[in-house]
């Protein structure tokens, strides 16, 4: 199998979506064949299977979208640790995918915007700002502007609920990781690849973070935080 992802222009990837499939393919024990891809490639992959990433290539053919490949893992290697314990945990992990992309994201964006533009292709660049200016309605420059007074609302507001969750349990999965577990870690694992910049303060969440990169200790981008 083979995993289009996004990556820099050193080669590191970045994509929230892609940590996200990256986390369900360690806890299944899967491995696949890395494609990395810029912006400017996405539309070409599979013949245009998906218009984000990742993309992955099965026997079936490409899946794309990280929700879907999840449950496409679950489906295809039903042996290896499922990423949903039955459709009550899908649907916990929908709402967790909701609140993640609704609000954590955008919480992290506001914070490592520019540096993310600042480390990918060049051919990238352009299409990136002018997109994402155009989204926001002013330059990355301005939204990112006083990133430094959102730390401490980021972690004690927006990752509230993951807090709580997490000060009673070692994983939002309960007693193992499960695919909640890969949604938050795709999208905290964004800024800690693409940007100098601490987002992430001490507590539940930062252990959690810690556990989370135990399981992928082979991966180049985490063997580098752990060294760190």
């Amino acid at each position: 199998m083979k995993l289009y992802e996004l990556c820099s222009e050193d080669q590191r990837r970045f994509s929230p979506y892609c940590w996200r499939t990256r986390m369900a393919l360690a806890i299944k024990d899967i491995k696949v064949t890395s494609v990395p891809v810029g912006f400017m490639q996405i539309p070409g992959i599979c013949n245009g299977t998906g218009k984000t990433v990742p993309v992955l290539t099965t026997r079936d053919g490409p899946v794309a979208d990280s929700f879907e490949i999840a449950l496409r893992l679950d489906e295809t290697h039903p042996d290896k640790p499922l990423l949903f314990r039955g459709q009550a945990a899908e649907t916990h992990c929908r709402v967790i995918e909701g609140w993640v992309d609704t609000v954590v994201l955008g919480g992290l964006m506001s914070m490592i915007v520019v540096d993310i533009w600042s480390v990918l292709r060049s051919e990238d660049k352009e299409y990136f700002r002018s997109t994402r200016e155009a989204r926001l309605g002013k330059s990355l420059e301005e939204f990112q502007a006083g990133r430094e007074g959102r730390v401490a609302g980021f972690n004690s507001r927006t990752l509230a609920p993951a807090q709580r969750a997490l000060a009673g349990a070692k994983w939002l999965g309960g007693d193992r990781p499960d695919y909640a577990d890969c949604i938050l870690f795709g999208s905290l694992m964004w800024p800690h690849v693409v940007s100098d910049f601490t987002v992430l303060e001490d507590g539940p969440v930062m252990d959690w973070f810690r556990n989370c990169l135990s399981l992928m200790a082979d991966e180049a981008e985490v063997r580098a935080l752990l060294a760190a």
